[in-house]
C-alpha cells in the first residue's frame, strides 16, 4: 500500500484507488460486504465532484448578476457569497477531480441561473460567452480575486455582445 494516493492530500483519487482495492481482495477471505463498501467508498470521492462543481455554479451566477446587475440592493451580498462559494469550491476541490470538473456544464448552468434570477427582476441579460472567461485554476485559487474575476467576465461579455452585434 505503499504507492497509495494519500488520503489528506488527494481524497478523490484515496477513494477511487481504496474502492479498487476492496474489489479485488478474495470474497472467501473477510465478512465483510466488499462490493457495497467499495461503491460507498467510490461515491465519496464522487461526490467531491459535485460539490466542488456545485459551489463553482454558485460563485459564477453570482459573478454574473453582480455583472449585469451591479446597482442591486443585493449586490454587496452577491460579493460575499462569491467569496463563501468560492472558499467553499477550494475546501471541496482535491487535485485528483480536476479533469473529472466540467466546465462547459459549470457554465452553463451558471448562466442560466444568472439570467433566469435577473429576468425575475426585469434585468435583461446580453449575449453571454459560451465558455467560461475564467479557468479551473484561477477560480480555485486560493487567492481568488472577485474584483478581478469581474473585469474578467466584464471584458468576455463585451466582446461576445461586440460580436453578436447587440
Amino acid at each position: 500500500m505503499m504507492d497509495a494516493p494519500n488520503h489528506d492530500l488527494d481524497f478523490f483519487e484515496w477513494t477511487q484507488q481504496q474502492s479498487a482495492a476492496l474489489r479485488s481482495r478474495p470474497l472467501d477471505c473477510s465478512e465483510l460486504d466488499t462490493d457495497k463498501l467499495a461503491e460507498e467508498i467510490e461515491d465519496m470521492g464522487l461526490e467531491q465532484i459535485r460539490k466542488t462543481s456545485s459551489f463553482l455554479v454558485q460563485m459564477l451566477v453570482h459573478l454574473l448578476k453582480l455583472h449585469l446587475d451591479p446597482k442591486a440592493p443585493s449586490a454587496q451580498h452577491w460579493f460575499e457569497q462569491v467569496l463563501r462559494f468560492q472558499a467553499e469550491a477550494v475546501l471541496a476541490f482535491s487535485p485528483g477531480i480536476k479533469q473529472r470538473l466540467d466546465l462547459i456544464k459549470i457554465w452553463k448552468l451558471a448562466k442560466k441561473g444568472a439570467t433566469s434570477k435577473l429576468a425575475q427582476h426585469d434585468v435583461v441579460a446580453p449575449d453571454l460567452p459560451p465558455e467560461c472567461p475564467l479557468s479551473l485554476d484561477e477560480m480555485l485559487d486560493i487567492d481568488f480575486d472577485p474584483n478581478m474575476a469581474l473585469q474578467t467576465i466584464a471584458a468576455a461579455v463585451n466582446a461576445s455582445t461586440a460580436k453578436h452585434g447587440r
